[in-house]
């Protein structure tokens, strides 16, 4: 029995490791003409590259992978890469974050805005429609610092968030939870934080780390 589980083992893994990047989403924040929140969708045997706050299409590839390393073909795209030309890349998947470093890529195109990046998984979340009582107490300014504030305004039963100095356009926000957030075109979650009295105090901005807003008024 012993060595039947073991055999079965040694066949089952390999098909583990080949399944991590098939059918699966990633965010990273790449510098492509200043720093732009994308997604990494791999698919059964291709994969694309596309923004997160409209889905605008970057760049659409064919992948092949093996345990650790993936090879890229460009199909189509914005970027400048002749479709022969071969980018291989080395992968790690850990605690739902994936790493890839260059191995040989002669497409600097491709090889400067992918080499040494790290992508979240994507979270996919189903927006729920909240009453507009409870929208209108998360309304106000918030602020990381001075210099740094971000209004939050609700129109049309809908909650936006606007950052003149944080490169964040006036933008709506899709409700997860009476207190949770998406803000899509960032590609990050708000919780919205009361205190003891109920009274909405914080935002915490769910980034590369956590960012504290405080309410301001």
């Amino acid at each position: 029995m012993k060595k039947t589980y073991l055999l079965l083992l040694s066949i089952l893994l390999p098909a583990i490791m080949f399944a991590q990047l098939a059918n699966t989403r990633w965010k990273a924040t790449l510098i492509i003409d200043g720093p732009l929140n994308t997604i990494f969708d791999f698919r059964k045997d291709t994969c694309s590259i596309y923004t997160v706050a409209d889905s605008t299409l970057i760049e659409t590839m064919t992948y092949k992978q093996t345990d650790t390393t993936f090879t890229l073909h460009k199909i189509d795209g914005q970027s400048d890469c002749d479709k022969d030309v071969l980018g291989t890349y080395h992968f790690q998947v850990k605690n739902e974050q994936l790493s890839v470093q260059m191995l040989a890529d002669e497409c600097y195109d491709r090889s400067s805005v992918l080499q040494n990046t790290e992508w979240k998984k994507w979270k996919e979340f189903t927006e729920v429609k909240i009453n507009e009582s409870v929208l209108k107490q998360y309304t106000g300014l918030y602020q990381l610092d001075a210099a740094h504030p971000i209004y939050v305004t609700l129109y049309c039963g809908r909650l936006y968030a606007e950052g003149p100095n944080n490169r964040l356009p006036k933008s709506p926000l899709a409700a997860e939870s009476e207190t949770k957030f998406f803000l899509r075109i960032a590609g990050v979650e708000w919780d919205f934080i009361k205190d003891s009295n109920g009274k909405v105090v914080t935002l915490i901005s769910h980034e590369d780390k956590d960012y504290e807003l405080r309410k301001i008024k």
